[in-house]
């Protein structure tokens, strides 16, 4: 029974003509007969009440016309269901499933990239939750519905004719129908709030809603972000699909498979389905596929990780498109508001904008620092890269470059590094500074080989002498890569001699090369005396005569170090030097003398020592002091001086150098008979080696617990620690630690 079906009946019941009725009520006859032919079956809430006034309808038949004006006549059979399957193989996704059924009612948003699996997860939670809403679970698909309200009265049992043509209708009759109802509902691929705020169910319904944009204007809503599947779960998802015996028989190109997916579920799931389809594939077929086509080799039938990235790209202003696009150049995966507008040539409050737009759409991911770019979707970005986008690539490498400069020059100089200097970068402060530099360490080589590939010469060669007391600070084996590829760029003499200076260090200090070392420092003093550019002589000579040291030559150390002293500008390069000449004399046998130079150098140094380089120099006389200290059988003291190297490389937040003062301490109390102090030194100096990725520190402390066992008499503990170390000169395999590996190895048939 419709509005109109019972307008007609109560209007014939009093007697009225439709001309008469009209006269009563103020209605025209036009709208009373479109209402009983059932052209106009919601009126509005004034007509009807005019017309309930016009007839003196009793209260029941009144709350019945307004029911059935509201409603067009038609009325919620329940329980309805439209949802699609679910995916059998969702997999990762157990803590959101459990957020959202935490949810009695109200509104979910989840949010992420194309290809998460975002409806994957609606519609498997509205299936687990079907016990909890009685009247009905319902999807709409708003990105494939152009009128998703019709579509959502359809899935309500509303005929065709009883739909009305207007959307405000559509909205009365679609808020009438689900008023008082227990419904889950699905609106999937949503683009903005107003869509939400439209067709979400009432407040005691569930509303899931799956969008790339985050939404974060509706108010009351709960927020699941989903990523990428952690390994485990990519593997598991990618064996349920080609089979378990597959990933197992070759796990390895699995977990290759998983990593050029970028962990996306969609990606993941094409490849499955390409090599499901393809049983006679090894899976190592389909990984090379991948590395040489990319997102191209990515497609099976309808899925396609680039037409699911297109999309989210597709809406978005043309500075935002732009700024996506240059990120394709991006060096590493982390991007800034400043780093975006060189890259896209606007302003920084207009990069942020368009990093904020691309978050929205969860093309990137905001951490602290930042935005992160990760996975397929920088492999998207790179390929929309063309040649109009060359000088952007070479302003970003200017700008970080020249941000090399600015930071590294904070952390102090010496000798002729002195020459650089920022042009129009700066940082606040060295915290400022030594986060960007952390941040940037890893990714300096492939900026170096990029920079170098356009022609940036100077700016590689500036950059990288900038870096030297950093380097210091922050030792590594990716140095002596940095410093040899700067040769090539340092084309002017005083510049190759500082860069040669510096990889003669890090062969020396960080490799443990002494030999390669004193050949390319003896060529950066022969290109000194040559060139007249003597303002750096004085470090090669220093770092030369430790060099020496290193192959047995003390005489000649000694004498070399001398003439370093002797040639040092600066008095706080003079005290270095000092100190290094203290070193020599304790291994050379003298250790009161080397007490003697490091004491005279430490207590001068404690006058000055406020920046970070003084606290570095500082922080190694009392190393050196404490080992000194060792070597003339005076332990206890040695204990003391090193607990203040430590507090002095706390100050100066020198990981690698702390680490390398616990290590000495832990010497220091094995020497004084305290094993249990040594052992706790070495376990948190052993920490510190692996948190900043040195492999030959970490060795060093695993070598440092097996003797400490042996003194305890516990021969499988010591076994165990060797063990453990070649393990670790086994996944570094350098010169260095093959070389450790073979006495290790010597070492366990001993032990």
């Amino acid at each position: 029974m419709t509005f109109g079906d019972r307008l007609v009946r109560h209007r014939r019941n009093a007697g009225f003509s439709q001309e008469e009725l009209s006269e009563r009520s103020g209605v025209s006859v036009r709208a009373i007969s479109d209402m009983e032919r059932g052209r106009a079956r919601s009126p509005q809430r004034r007509t009807t009440e005019a017309l309930l006034d016009a007839l003196d309808l009793g209260e029941r038949d009144r709350a019945e016309l307004r029911r059935l004006a509201r409603t067009g006549g038609v009325a919620l059979t329940s329980p309805v269901r439209s949802l699609p399957m679910y995916v059998a193989d969702l997999v990762g996704r157990d803590a959101e499933l459990d957020a959202i059924a935490g949810k009695p009612h109200g509104l979910v948003v989840v949010h992420g990239a194309a290809g998460t699996g975002k409806t994957s997860l609606a519609v498997r939670a509205a299936h687990l939750l079907e016990g909890r809403f009685p009247d009905g679970q319902l999807l709409v698909d708003l990105e494939g519905s152009r009128r998703p309200l019709q579509r959502l009265l359809r899935d309500l049992g509303v005929p065709a004719e009883h739909v009305p043509e207007d959307v405000n209708g559509q909205t009365r009759l679609y808020r009438s129908l689900v008023a008082n109802k227990r419904l889950l509902l699905v609106l999937d691929g949503a683009r903005t709030e107003e869509e939400v705020r439209t067709l979400g169910a009432d407040p005691g319904c569930l509303t899931i809603v799956t969008s790339r944009h985050r939404l974060a204007g509706l108010a009351g809503a709960t927020w699941i972000r989903l990523g990428g599947l952690a390994e485990p779960f990519a593997l598991d998802l990618l064996a349920s699909i080609v089979g378990a015996e597959r990933v197992e028989a070759d796990r390895e190109a699995a977990r290759t498979l998983v990593r050029l997916c970028g962990e996306s579920p969609l990606a993941l799931r094409i490849a499955g389905n390409r090599l499901a389809s393809r049983p006679r594939w090894p899976l190592c077929h389909l990984v090379e596929q991948i590395e040489e086509r990319r997102l191209a080799a990515l497609t099976a039938g309808d899925l396609d990780v680039r037409g699911a990235f297109e999309v989210s790209l597709a809406h978005l202003p043309e500075t935002a498109r732009l700024v996506f696009r240059r990120l394709g150049l991006l060096v590493g995966t982390h991007v800034t508001p400043d780093l975006a507008a060189e890259l896209a040539g606007v302003t920084a409050a207009e990069a942020g904008q368009a990093l904020e737009e691309l978050t929205d759409v969860s093309l990137l991911d905001p951490d602290e620092h930042g935005y992160a770019m990760h996975g397929l979707v920088r492999t998207f970005a790179n390929g929309l890269i063309d040649a109009t986008d060359d000088d952007a690539h070479r302003r970003m490498l200017s700008w970080l470059l020249e941000s090399t400069v600015a930071a590294g020059v904070l952390f102090g100089q010496t000798g002729d590094a002195r020459r650089v200097r920022p042009r129009g970068r700066a940082f606040a402060d060295v915290a400022a500074a030594r986060r960007w530099l952390d941040e940037h360490r890893d990714l300096l080589p492939e900026i170096v080989d990029r920079a170098q590939a356009r022609g940036l010469h100077d700016d590689v060669a500036r950059a990288v002498i900038a870096l030297s007391h950093y380097a210091a600070i922050e030792p590594g084996l990716l140095w002596e890569r940095v410093y040899r590829a700067a040769l090539a760029s340092a084309h002017e003499p005083w510049q190759e001699i500082v860069v040669l200076a510096q990889l003669g260090w890090v062969l020396f200090d960080v490799a443990g090369r002494s030999g390669p070392a004193l050949e390319v420092l003896t060529r950066a003093a022969r290109l000194a005396e040559e060139s007249g550019e003597t303002g750096h002589l004085g470090w090669v000579w220093l770092v030369a005569s430790a060099a020496h040291s290193g192959l047995g030559q003390f005489d000649e150390a000694e004498r070399v170090c001398l003439k370093a002293i002797a040639s040092m500008r600066e008095p706080g390069d003079e005290h270095y030097a000092r100190s290094v000449l203290g070193v020599l004399w304790r291994l050379m046998g003298r250790p009161i003398a080397a007490v003697t130079a490091h004491e005279e150098v430490a207590e001068e140094q404690r006058a000055y020592a406020r920046g970070i380089y003084d606290l570095s120099a500082l922080g190694r006389t009392l190393g050196w002091l404490g080992l000194a200290l060792m070597d003339a059988d005076r332990a206890d003291e040695a204990v003391v001086v090193l607990t203040e190297a430590e507090d002095v490389y706390r100050r100066a937040h020198m990981r690698s150098w702390l680490a390398r003062t616990l290590l000495h301490r832990a010497l220091a109390h094995r020497a004084a008979g305290c094993l249990d102090a040594s052992d706790d030194d070495l376990a948190r100096a052993l920490e510190g080696f692996r948190a900043i990725g040195d492999g030959l520190g970490e060795i060093e402390i695993l070598r440092a617990l097996a003797d400490n066992a042996v003194s305890r008499g516990d021969h499988d503990a010591a076994q165990r620690h060797l063990r453990d170390s070649l393990a670790v000169c086994e996944r570094w395999d350098t010169d260095a630690t093959r070389e450790i590996a073979t006495e290790v190895r010597e070492h366990l048939s001993a032990v």
